[in-house]
């Protein structure tokens, strides 16, 4: 158990100097990280610590200043002190203004206790093509750059020789993850923030593939809903120790007011790798989806995305000046009926033009929205411009369904609906098959699902989650296979 070792005032009094153009983290941020990373008390005195993408250095001087107090509990020689910082603390930034700051902001630090003139062992280098800290850390602490790798220009190549890197289609923090395991000694710790995508991603599959057969990750916290970062991605964080073997990951959830980490359980290595991911949640749930992937052998239903007209405003209305193929259309998103012009026949075929045009009033109506339909481009270049810009759903008008909503948050949020033969579903999904409604509404208006849809990890902002309709179709073929069962 880490004793925990608060953010010193110090560091929230000094005037931090910040370089635009960089995302930095923030202190109750950096106090969890190193928290989660032990890095506290005794334990860390005349122990290597580095910051390989520094910034500003917010991690810079939460090491310096915990250093500092841990020290001076048991010593008071300061000149022992500023030799200690000059030896024990790394860090390493590539942009100049950035690293500059970080200069001004640890110097600003060390005053307050009472040192001067500590000479900082920063690189202003990319850390890429440095190699003079491999096997030497103790701990390697931070918040690596996300910048997608086909950005880097010159770097790019030297990207690509990191096995994380996955042939180059990835993101830089993933390299920051190998370089970081490189740098540590055996018994070394890894602690990032970072982008939650590396669970799932086809960019992060040999950084998995790693993980599955070193079982190095001891512990995760899925920051989940809450967005440290303005503009930023769903973040997790995530410790590694080099050389140890563990049976189970302790995984925690975040509480974004209290700012703090919240225990779910400790998950076996065994169970959270699912076809080549990684699958987080209560090991129920898990156990719950992994039966459900590796038994989908049912197909009591489809699902299927609804129309994508790609000009609601002119083919979905409240009201048309026609009844001339109008038919009703619900948005599954919410629920609401409105009406939609259907130039179609009931197999989903479009109506010659002729017909179509043939009513005066439809003609009139289309020709009044031409140029939003032609969308820059010429009648010779599009000549079926008066019909939807994609074909799907438009077959099944004319079959019983039901729609529902992709975004939810918990049971009451999910909006199903009957949507009866003739009628048609946009901004949203349906189902088909031989299932009455009270069987389709028990099965996914339930915890359950709402689990299964968590466990996806696929966030939405304001605490709700999205799914496909490929997730929908496995979850309700496999409950209405074991139904069976």
């Amino acid at each position: 158990m880490v004793d925990k070792d608060p953010m010193d005032s110090r560091i929230h009094n000094i005037d931090k100097v910040k370089h635009s153009g960089q995302v930095f983290t923030p202190d109750y941020l950096v106090g969890n990280i190193l928290d989660c990373s032990e890095y506290a008390g005794q334990r860390i005195l005349r122990k290597h610590v580095i910051d390989n993408s520094c910034g500003d250095g917010a991690f810079m001087c939460a090491f310096v200043e915990r250093y500092c107090r841990a020290f001076l509990s048991e010593c008071t020689d300061k000149t022992i002190l500023k030799q200690e910082l000059e030896q024990y603390i790394h860090g390493i930034e590539i942009d100049g203004k950035a690293y500059q700051c970080c200069l001004q902001n640890l110097n600003s630090l060390a005053q307050t206790f009472g040192l001067d003139d500590v000479k900082w062992d920063i690189l202003n280098d990319d850390t890429l093509q440095v190699d003079a800290f491999d096997g030497k850390m103790d701990y390697v602490i931070g918040n690596p750059p996300y910048v997608r790798v086909h950005n880097l220009e010159g770097s790019y190549n030297k990207v690509k020789t990191y096995h994380f890197a996955n042939g180059g289609m990835t993101d830089l923090y993933l390299v920051f993850f190998e370089i970081g395991l490189k740098m540590l000694r055996n018994g070394g710790c890894l602690c990032y923030i970072t982008p939650s995508s590396w669970i799932n991603s086809l960019a992060g599959a040999n950084m998995r593939e790693y993980i599955n057969s070193t079982h190095c990750i001891s512990e995760l916290i899925d920051i989940g809903h809450f967005q440290p970062f303005e503009a930023m991605t769903y973040t997790m964080i995530t410790k590694m120790v080099k050389g140890k073997k563990n049976d189970s990951i302790a995984y925690y959830t975040y509480d974004g007011e209290k700012h703090d980490k919240v225990f779910v359980e400790n998950l076996s290595y065994s169970e959270i790798f699912v076809n080549g991911n990684i699958i987080l949640g209560r090991a129920e749930a898990i156990r719950d989806y992994t039966e459900m992937i590796r038994n989908n052998c049912y197909s009591f239903v489809q699902v299927k995305n609804g129309f994508a007209t790609l000009a609601d405003k002119v083919f979905i209305s409240d009201d048309f000046p026609f009844d001339d193929y109008v038919i009703n259309v619900i948005k599954g998103s919410t629920g609401k009926w409105r009406k939609g012009f259907f130039p179609y026949d009931s197999k989903g075929k479009p109506l010659p033009k002729d017909v179509i045009f043939s009513k005066p009033k439809v003609a009139e109506y289309l020709n009044a929205h031409k140029k939003d339909l032609l969308k820059g481009k010429t009648e010779a270049e599009k000549k079926d411009w008066y019909l939807y810009g994609r074909t799907q759903a438009l077959k099944d008008v004319f079959v019983n369904k039901y729609s529902i909503n992709t975004v939810i948050k918990d049971v009451d949020s999910i909006k199903i609906n009957e949507v009866k033969k003739g009628c048609g579903v946009y901004s949203g999904l349906y189902i088909l098959g031989n299932v009455d409604y009270d069987t389709i509404c028990s099965i996914i208006k339930s915890q359950k699902f709402i689990d299964y849809v968590s466990i996806l990890k696929k966030y939405k902002s304001g605490g709700y989650y999205t799914f496909s309709s490929r997730d929908l179709e496995v979850y309700i073929n496999y409950q209405l296979g074991t139904k069976q069962n």
